[in-house]
C-alpha cells in the first residue's frame, strides 16, 4: 500500500508540475488580445471612438506651405482642434481631362475692354497651359457655368476636386501670383484694371485668392469623408455653407448674418485657413474675414471662441467695382436664388 501511495503521490505532482509550466501558454490561448492601438490614431472628440488615420503619410493640407506673396508670421499656428485634424482627400483614379474639365470665364465675354491688347491676353491667359495645369477653383467658383452645372452631382463635382486638389501648392500658388502682377502690367491688362473692368478685377481676384481657396476646398470631412465643399454646397438644409468660401474674394462676401453656416469642425477649420491668409498684404481677406469671424464668434451663431477673432489683418488694396457676372449667393435670397437657379437648370434638361 506504501508503495502504490508514493506512486500515486509521484503520478499527481509529475501531472501538477506539468501543468504548471504549461498554464502560461494555455492562458495565452484562452485570454483575448489586447490590440495595439496604431502611433497615427485619434480618438473622436464626439463619440470617444479610435479612428485611424486611413491615410498616415498624407500631410495635412493644414499643415505650413510658404504662401504667396507675404507669408504670414503665424502660418504655423491654425485654429483646427489638434484631436481631429482635417486632411485633404485622397485623389481618385478617375480624374477628369482637360478637356472635361470645367473653364472659368465661359459665359460670352463681353466687349467692353478699353485695348485690344487687354481682351487678347484675357483669352489667352485663360488658355494657357501654366495656368490650366493648376486647375485653380478659385477661378470657377464666381465665373464659370461648367462648374456650375457640377454642384448637383456630388460624385462629378468630388472628381473635379480630386483633379484640382492633386496640383503642386507651392508650384501653381508661385505661378498664378506671378500671372497675377502680369495681369496688371500696362502692357497687358494694367489700363482695363484701373478703370474698373470687371472681368480683369475678378480674374485678378481670382488668381491672387489661389492658395486659400485651394488649403479650404480640399479639406475632408473626418465624419463624412467627403470634401468639405462637397458637404456644404450639398447641404439643401442650409445653403449658406457654401456661402462660407466666397468670403476668400473679399469685400461684399462677408457672412455677417443669420441664417447662419453649419457650426461644425469643417467650418471652424475653413476660417482657420482664411484667418492666416487675413494677415497677407493685398489679400481680398484682409477687408473680409474679421468681419465674417466676429460675427460667426457672436452671440446667436457659433459662439465665442469658435474662430480666431485676434487676428492682424494686413494691408488693403482696394479697387473700384462696377457691376459683374457671378454665381454667388449670399442669406436667405442666396437660399431662394439657389434652388430657383438649380431648379431652372433642371427645368431646362441641363443637368
Amino acid at each position: 500500500m506504501r508503495v502504490r501511495g508514493s506512486a500515486r503521490f509521484s503520478l499527481l505532482f509529475v501531472w501538477s508540475l506539468f501543468i504548471l509550466l504549461a498554464l502560461p501558454s494555455i492562458s495565452a490561448s484562452v485570454l483575448p488580445i489586447q490590440p495595439v492601438l496604431q502611433s497615427n490614431s485619434e480618438i473622436s472628440p464626439d463619440s470617444g471612438e479610435t479612428l485611424v488615420d486611413p491615410s498616415p503619410h498624407t500631410i495635412s493640407i493644414l499643415d505650413p506651405s510658404p504662401p504667396s506673396p507675404s507669408p504670414p508670421t503665424n502660418l504655423t499656428t491654425t485654429t483646427t482642434p489638434t484631436t481631429n485634424p482635417l486632411h485633404p482627400r485622397a485623389t481618385s483614379t478617375d480624374t477628369p481631362t482637360d478637356t472635361t474639365f470645367p473653364t472659368p470665364f465661359d459665359t460670352s465675354l463681353t466687349n467692353n475692354f478699353t485695348t485690344t491688347t487687354c481682351a487678347k491676353y484675357f483669352t489667352t491667359l485663360l488658355t494657357n497651359t501654366t495656368l490650366t495645369t493648376c486647375h485653380p477653383i478659385s477661378l470657377l467658383l464666381r465665373n464659370s457655368a461648367s462648374f456650375f452645372t457640377t454642384l448637383t452631382t456630388p460624385t462629378h463635382l468630388s472628381t473635379i476636386l480630386d483633379t484640382a486638389c492633386a496640383a503642386p501648392l507651392t508650384t501653381c500658388s508661385t505661378t498664378l501670383t506671378t500671372l497675377a502682377t502680369t495681369l496688371l502690367h500696362p502692357t497687358t491688362c494694367g489700363h482695363d484694371y484701373t478703370a474698373g473692368n470687371q472681368l480683369v478685377i475678378d480674374l485678378y481676384t481670382d488668381l491672387l485668392t489661389y492658395e486659400p481657396l485651394y488649403r479650404a476646398t480640399c479639406l475632408q470631412s473626418p465624419t463624412t469623408k467627403n470634401y468639405c465643399f462637397v458637404d456644404a454646397v450639398t447641404n439643401t438644409s442650409n445653403a449658406v455653407n457654401y456661402d462660407v468660401y466666397f468670403v476668400a474674394y473679399g469685400t461684399g462676401y462677408e457672412v455677417t448674418e443669420a441664417p447662419w453656416p453649419t457650426c461644425d469642425v469643417c467650418l471652424q477649420a475653413t476660417m482657420g485657413v482664411f484667418a492666416q491668409w487675413a494677415g497677407v498684404d493685398g489679400q481680398p481677406l484682409v477687408e473680409s474675414y474679421l468681419p465674417t469671424a466676429r460675427a460667426l464668434d457672436g452671440e446667436g451663431a457659433c459662439g465665442t471662441g469658435f474662430v480666431d477673432v485676434n487676428v492682424t489683418v494686413g494691408e488693403v488694396k482696394r479697387v473700384e467695382e462696377s457691376g459683374g457676372f457671378s454665381f454667388r449667393c449670399r442669406g436667405r435670397w442666396g437660399v431662394m436664388g439657389w434652388s430657383l437657379g438649380v431648379g431652372l437648370l433642371v427645368g431646362a434638361g441641363l443637368f
